[in-house]
């Protein structure tokens, strides 16, 4: 746009305008267009031309374009998609009403007219506010009179440019919708929206999405972090001098309550490279001061033997600021602050090696012991001697504990050396039965309810408490190698969509082999069976939507009858027949099947 002054605008004309004297604006919101809609509309306007005018305004001084081409003389401010159809449909002129406008009122119209579109994305409309607060110094509560939207409405919209390129590119190729662009945009750095971005078009192994609020506990978690329970001061503005006072910083939740309406509490920061920085400042300062006073500091390897995990107290000290180490219902600072401070006693800072952020103030039993007398808190000191001599006792009797723990697991240990090096050493002997029990129940014992079940009825068992069952059974077999040998088989039945191939089933595919069943033979019986079954039941269906004839009534009982009434009974004998064949041993089941074919034809139809 090139006109800054405010013309009069005598009036708009209406006229046909020849194509090549219109140029396109270049602040239209409208990037984008589905080239599929635009070719029907060309061949629309090519059939029955344009039916509703564009807007222009005319254009002043020199303009550039190809050396055989016209000037431009209008600049277009509504109708982008009209005239690139009329290009393609190769139209000379298209009707259009000419406006004296201003830039600020040509891009008030455009950004306007942008939202009455039903295909507008929420990044073209944003970026159309941007232009309009940017080119006529309007504020988000004045551009949300102007387009009649709320304040909230207009400071989401922009909120979506803050996206980094590549979140852009997923919004626009919908890989994300705008509720989803928006959290990754509340992300004040590039790399986290980009990690951000990854989770929430990243399939997990079933190939589903995360849902929306599932992405909102993620960004909550992994990307702000609560003021409320920072170890430093969120009014110091010196601590970080670029960051300045976590109370006045925009990143707070607090700071844009419309933005972060989903969000619990004012005081969360949004920024977790900023929050830590200011958590590394703060150890810093608290770390240089304690020296300059002279303060202990203990940390790295020394701190971890005193402090294994994150739950355990801090071994031969007591932290002043945690009501646990206290004999009383205050912290130990509350209690013994003032006589720490009378006879110049500095505590010791022990850094926490679970996170290095944490500074605990700490002092020797001793050391509290004296301050306690020394504040005449009889009470207070009676109760932590008391609670010492208590502590004395807990730390022999774990000691006595920890040292049976260590001799109940080392006999075991040394109990499986010698057993391995007996069976090394020959001669080598097969699994005894009473081991193939045990094998066989471990196994058995890992099957719910449900997988019990069904083993059960594959081995006659009955349906009522399947577990027990499998456990007399195993236990009272002659056979318990072939009942292990079952197991590891069963075990591995079931389809593992999520894994390739046979992959899925390795304990089932080994004992298929080991007894030499082809299981490529079996896959085909089986998918023949299923389409003769489902070729039987469309038949039955058809026969079953098919009326009886006129002056037919229900069929008698005749022999007939009663053998297709009977027919049902003897497939299920034949599916008890099969079942009972899985057991039979290879040899026997090999000669079984030969024979099968025979059998099955001397079966009543």
């Amino acid at each position: 746009m090139t006109q800054d002054t405010t013309p009069q605008d005598t009036g708009a004309q209406m006229r046909m305008v020849p194509v090549a004297l219109i140029q396109e604006s270049p602040s239209n919101p409208r990037k984008h267009f589905d080239q599929v809609k635009l070719g029907e509309l060309a061949e629309s306007i090519q059939a029955s031309g344009v039916h509703q005018p564009i807007l222009l305004r005319p254009l002043h001084g020199t303009h550039d374009a190809p050396d055989d081409a016209p000037v431009p003389v209008y600049e277009l401010v509504v109708g982008a998609r009209r005239l690139r159809a009329c290009k393609i449909a190769q139209v000379t002129d298209v009707p259009a009403m000419i406006r004296k406008l201003t830039d600020q009122q040509a891009l008030e119209i455009q950004v306007i007219e942008n939202l009455q579109r039903e295909d507008v994305t929420e990044l073209e409309e944003a970026e159309g506010y941007e232009m309009l607060i940017g080119t006529s110094g309007l504020t988000v509560e004045q551009v949300a009179a102007k387009i009649g939207k709320s304040r909230s409405y207009v400071y989401t919209r922009l909120k979506i440019l803050d996206l980094c390129q590549q979140a852009r590119m997923a919004l626009r190729e919908g890989l994300i919708d705008f509720s989803r662009g928006l959290l990754v945009a509340r992300i004040p750095d590039e790399v986290l929206q980009i990690k951000a971005l990854t989770y929430c078009t990243q399939p997990d192994y079933n190939g589903d999405l995360p849902g929306y609020r599932d992405f909102v506990r993620h960004v909550q978690f992994n990307y702000m972090l609560n003021l409320g329970a920072a170890r430093f001061k969120t009014t110091d503005a010196t601590l970080l001098p670029a960051a300045g006072s976590c109370q006045k910083c925009p990143k707070r939740t607090g700071a844009n309550p419309d933005l972060f309406k989903d969000v619990d509490g004012p005081d969360m920061c949004t920024d977790p490279k900023c929050y830590r920085a200011k958590q590394d400042a703060h150890v810093t300062a608290v770390k240089r001061t304690a020296l300059e006073r002279g303060q202990r500091i203990i940390e790295g390897n020394e701190a971890k033997a005193l402090m294994p995990h994150t739950w355990s107290e801090i071994k031969g000290y007591l932290r002043l600021d945690n009501k646990a180490d206290s004999p009383g219902d205050k912290p130990l600072r509350k209690l013994i602050g003032k006589a720490m401070e009378q006879q110049g006693i500095q505590p010791t800072l022990v850094i926490n090696p679970h996170d290095g952020n944490d500074l605990v103030a700490v002092l020797s039993c001793a050391e509290v012991e004296q301050l306690l007398k020394a504040t005449n808190n009889q009470a207070a000191a009676a109760k932590f001697e008391e609670q010492t001599k208590l502590d004395a006792e807990h730390v022999k009797q774990q000691a006595d504990v920890d040292a049976q723990r260590v001799y109940e697991e080392q006999w075991r240990w040394d109990v499986l050396v010698a057993t391995w090096d007996r069976i090394k050493s020959g001669p080598h002997k097969a699994p005894a039965d009473s081991v193939l029990r045990h094998i066989a129940s471990g196994i058995a014992s890992s099957l719910n309810q449900d997988r019990a079940k069904k083993l059960c009825q594959l081995l006659d068992l009955g349906k009522a408490d399947p577990q027990d069952k499998l456990r007399q059974h195993i236990a009272s077999t002659d056979t318990p190698g072939d009942m292990m040998q079952l197991l590891v088989a069963f075990r591995d039945v079931e389809y593992r969509h999520w894994l390739p191939g046979l992959d899925a089933n390795p304990g089932l595919t080994l004992m298929a082999e080991t007894f030499g069943i082809d299981m490529e033979t079996v896959q085909a019986q089986t998918r023949a069976k299923q389409r003769a079954a489902a070729k039987a039941q469309k038949a039955q269906s058809k026969a079953a939507q098919t009326p009886p004839a006129r002056g037919q009534g229900k069929p008698r009982d005749t022999a007939a009858g009663q053998t297709r009434k009977t027919a049902p009974k003897t497939a299920k004998e034949l599916s008890g027949g099969a079942k009972r064949l899985a057991q039979i041993p290879a040899e026997a089941s090999a000669d079984f099947s030969a024979d099968l074919p025979q059998t099955l034809d001397k079966v009543p139809a």
